[in-house]
């Protein structure tokens, strides 16, 4: 039976499995010019169109149109880092549930979240089930303005402002980055660009595995200490800062077999894997598995659920979740597969994995590790600093992680959960959802009873909260602004206290300006 099989049976066997695909891979290859997704996809109805139909649209959409399909009014916008990368920005402005919905009672505002994806993902990962399915989608048809994120790497944010045109993966340069650079660079500039265009004081942060870990990276830096404050909460999904007891074979290997590290770090391999992982030939290939991983895990992509096929035994016996953190059939919605795998995996770059071989290792959430004499240059010590989560981590904090979850295991999660309830307020509430893995937080079928109500209602006590206290301050001003006036028009004009404080302020100004408080003392004279 699949529960006595040991872990490194279950990693043989992935091995045997691997091959075989990859064989029938290059048969198939040989006798096909490509394997495009339009092959792969011509069997899955599509209930939203016409059932009738048997091409899955959703197969063929980025993100955006995803969201617009279904009825969502979306934007794209785009945000330049200071390193200079450009980020594709999703921007979910209106549900089709109609425009008067908010959730927070007496206001009409629109409070901003930022929906931050994980590893190889992207913001597809928020809108690829249907809409009560979808967390991004959730919250739309609650009424926030839901932004979704894209990191460096991905295809969203393949831009660059200072590198040539039309550069590749072998441009050491745009793919020298790891989760470091996203938590420096990507998400402060996301929140910054978010809140210049809603003009809001705060944002929440939902954020799933190594989107936690650049929430909690970036909000323990002690330059990003302002911009912290300003986020109400970090809703934080299969929350991941030390990953030393990840039960995740590949984890595991790749942090425990030196061998692999030594070669990821070899230039010509370096250079191979960017182009494999970021410019979408690792996911064509992928894909191009596709009949394969259904024919071994699931009896065929088209079959309906049917709990007495052995393969849903094998599926749901942990191999894919032990080595990928992928649902079982428990939660997964089968007829979707072509559609996940049109989004993943999701580019990234070969030393970004290579931090996370280091941080398994480890055993420490802590800076990229350039070597003894790196570090001195990169650094300024012969080790990596740790990030100081105690010292400088005050972004109020849900953690929501999963009991069969191997990458966020349970032991790391616990080691995390102590670290951020040392400090009151941090840590508003943890929950583990029996069941869950890895991936289960933006792909399982059943988010609107196990997850969403949870999250919404942790979501909306710190956003209305924030939203409340904007209000009650705008009426406050508004207020001495009208009482102001009305003291000057009862007094006949200006009081000489006015005039001695628009002196002050205008000797104080420039004398370059050209509408200072002196014009303005000079007009009402």
């Amino acid at each position: 039976p699949p529960s006595a099989v040991t872990p490194m049976g279950k990693f043989g066997v992935a091995v045997v499995v691997g091959l075989l695909a990859l064989l029938s891979w290059e048969v198939r290859a040989q006798a096909l010019p490509r394997v495009t997704l339009g092959d792969i996809s011509k069997r899955y109805d599509d209930a939203r169109t016409d059932p009738t139909m048997t091409d899955d649209r959703d197969v063929y959409r980025d993100a955006f149109e995803l969201a617009a399909s279904k009825g969502y009014e979306v934007e794209k916008h785009k945000v330049t880092t200071e390193d200079g990368y450009v980020l594709g920005l999703v921007r979910i402005v209106g549900s089709p549930q109609g425009a008067e919905t908010r959730p927070c009672p007496g206001s009409q505002e629109k409070p901003p979240v930022l929906l931050q994806h994980g590893l190889i993902d992207s913001s597809a990962t928020w809108v690829m089930n249907m809409p009560r399915q979808s967390l991004g989608f959730v919250l739309a048809d609650l009424g926030y303005d839901v932004w979704l994120g894209n990191n460096r790497g991905t295809t969203y944010s393949m831009e660059h402002r200072d590198l040539r045109e039309g550069f590749d993966a072998w441009d050491e340069e745009f793919w020298d980055f790891s989760w470091d650079e996203m938590a420096a660079f990507d998400l402060p500039a996301e929140i910054r660009y978010i809140l210049d265009a809603t003009g809001s004081e705060t944002l929440s942060y939902v954020s799933h595995s190594q989107g936690t870990t650049q929430g909690f990276a970036a909000f323990s830096l002690p330059e990003f200490a302002d911009l912290a404050r300003r986020v109400n909460v970090h809703i934080a999904l299969a929350p991941v800062a030390f990953v030393g007891n990840t039960e995740s074979l590949l984890f595991q290997a790749a942090g425990h077999l030196d061998v692999l590290r030594v070669l990821a770090a070899n230039p010509l391999i370096k250079s191979f894997g960017n182009t494999f992982l970021g410019t979408g030939v690792g996911a064509d290939f992928v894909r191009s598995l596709v009949p394969s991983i259904c024919g071994i895990f699931l009896g065929g992509c088209d079959a309906e659920k049917d709990r007495r096929d052995a393969h849903n035994a094998l599926f749901d016996g942990g191999l894919p979740g032990d080595l990928f953190g992928l649902p079982d059939m428990q939660h997964l919605n089968q007829s979707r597969i072509p559609v996940y795998l049109s989004h993943l995996p999701e580019g990234t770059s070969v030393k970004n994995l290579i931090h996370w071989s280091q941080a398994v290792k480890s055993s420490k959430f802590r800076k990229y590790d350039y070597g003894r004499s790196g570090n001195l240059a990169r650094h300024g010590s012969a080790d990596p600093p740790e990030y100081d989560l105690r010292g400088n981590y005050r972004v109020p904090t849900v953690l929501v992680s999963g009991s069969k979850d191997p990458i966020a295991n349970r032991r790391d999660v616990r080691r995390l959960l102590r670290i951020l309830s040392e400090h009151p307020g941090v840590l508003l509430g943890s929950r583990e959802l029996p069941q869950y893995d890895h991936n289960d937080f933006t792909l399982s079928t059943n988010g609107e009873v196990a997850l969403f109500p949870y999250l919404t209602n942790k979501l909306r006590g710190e956003a209305c909260s924030k939203v409340v206290e904007e209000e009650e301050e705008e009426e406050a001003e508004e207020r001495g602004r009208r009482g102001a006036a009305m003291a000057v028009q009862s007094s006949g004009g200006l009081g000489r206290g006015w005039e001695d404080l628009l002196v002050v302020e205008a000797s104080s100004s420039s004398s370059s300006s050209s509408s200072g408080w002196g014009d303005i003392l000079a007009a009402r004279g």
